[in-house]
């Protein structure tokens, strides 16, 4: 391809820079589009497939070193030579450019393609696949401009290159086995199983869960670098430091997990609590609503409570979350599911997702985003937004309706969700760094 970006072939020096502009164009084009079907293929499949293409990676390292043989599948031809004959000096360069950028239309004389492909779908993400296959596309550009640097005679440079194949195969040998670890490590969107538990909440190092014990919930506080603690008979914990919130057959009520010491307690038709202290948040369902109240322990001795949001007993005013001066809630009705978010200080509220057909419930707040549980009827996925943008981002995905996510805890990057067997009727926490 070389010898055709020549001033002799393109007619003047000046078309030969047209015709590179025009082959870099193109193959940057197709390239991009590659990257972005894989990535949408990966995001469509939903699946964890990181790990298969490391393997991929290793298996390619081997055969580039010699240690295995096996065939590329390829299609061992060239663009047509016809074509610069033929069509438009613009049209062609294009052409051969798109033809090159595809990368399935020619020879491959090494495995990394393939194996890039195979990351592509592994990643998930068309964008960023379009804008890593964009570097293969202008790569494929480099090459049939840059090697006649210091050589009058394009076919002279292109045999100082295979010259140099040895060196070359080494480097790929090692971009490979690189390629492979970076796989193999864990990823964003990963998830790792922490064992049985619901309805997690994880703030300042702690980690607490609802887990069934003989048919009754009990709560368990995982702090960091320290022994567990276990509270009986309780369930939908929310901690905050050395306190935590916590639902029971009374009402909620709020102790020192460490202590023991009860610090406050409301009783009746109160659930869901979410703290952050002085501020406690829960649902209290009356005779005709359901209301989310945030009561305000400033002055414990008389407390306040202020009232956020209702739904009518029948339908569901979810399990809240209070970080930062925000508060976080769904709720679902037959006409659709909602996604709120509103300051306290000034009651400003708003949507951050909306949908008449998905079922979108459980958020959970950080200082900077809010992350939430998206179901229809063949996926769940997370999904999250930052307060300062309005693109919604799905960070993790299970497809089989036999695996359903339910209720979340943010922090910083990582989410940890409840993930529900239809099959087993087990419930196991997830974590998901992101």
């Amino acid at each position: 391809m070389v010898e055709t970006f020549t001033p002799a072939v393109c007619g003047s020096r000046q078309r030969q820079w047209l015709a590179l502009v025009g082959f870099a164009a193109g193959a940057i084009a197709a390239s991009a589009l590659v990257g972005t079907a894989l990535g949408a293929l990966g995001a469509a499949l939903g699946a964890q497939l990181a790990l298969v293409a490391a393997g991929l990676a290793l298996l390619a390292a081997a055969r580039e070193a010699g240690l295995v043989s096996f065939p590329l599948p390829q299609v061992r031809r060239q663009v047509p030579e016809r074509w610069r004959f033929e069509l438009p000096l613009p049209v062609w360069s294009v052409g051969y450019g798109a033809g090159l950028g595809v990368g399935f239309l020619t020879f491959q004389p090494v495995a990394t393609f393939w194996v890039a492909c195979a990351a592509a779908v592994a990643l998930a993400n068309p964008l960023a696949a379009a804008v890593s296959f964009a570097a293969f596309g202008a790569a494929r550009a480099l090459m049939a401009a840059w090697p006649r640097r210091g050589h009058e005679d394009a076919t002279a440079a292109v045999e100082s290159l295979v010259g140099r194949r040895r060196f070359l195969l080494v480097a790929n040998v090692v971009v490979l086995i690189a390629c492979a670890t970076l796989l193999a490590a864990p990823s964003a969107g990963a998830a790792t199983s922490l064992g049985p538990g619901f309805d997690p909440s994880a703030r300042g190092g702690v980690l607490a869960r609802a887990r069934m014990s003989s048919g009754v919930s009990n709560i368990l506080l995982q702090p960091s670098g320290e022994s567990a603690v276990t509270i009986p008979s309780g369930s939908a914990p929310s901690v905050d430091g050395d306190l935590v919130a916590y639902g029971d057959s009374q009402g909620v009520k709020v102790v020192n997990w460490r202590t023991g010491a009860r610090v406050t307690q409301i009783d009746g038709a109160v659930a869901k609590p979410a703290l952050d202290w002085p501020l406690l948040a829960f649902v209290r369902t009356g005779s005709t609503y359901k209301r989310l109240i945030v009561a305000d322990y400033t002055d414990p001795a008389a407390p306040t409570e202020r009232w956020i949001a209702r739904a009518v007993v029948m339908n569901d005013l979810g399990r809240p979350s209070l970080v930062a001066g925000r508060i976080a809630w769904h709720k679902l009705t037959p006409g659709g599911a909602r996604i709120y978010v509103q300051r306290l200080a000034t009651g400003k509220r708003t949507v951050v997702a909306r949908s008449d057909i998905l079922v979108l419930a459980n958020p959970s707040l950080s200082s900077t985003r809010v992350v939430w549980m998206a179901q229809s009827a063949r996926a769940c996925s997370l999904q999250t937004r930052r307060f300062d943008r309005r693109t919604v981002k799905r960070i993790y995905r299970t497809t089989r309706t036999t695996r359903l996510l339910w209720t979340t805890a943010l922090t910083g990057r990582t989410v940890y969700v409840t993930q529900w067997s239809s099959k087993t009727g087990s419930s196991t926490l997830v974590r998901v760094n992101f």
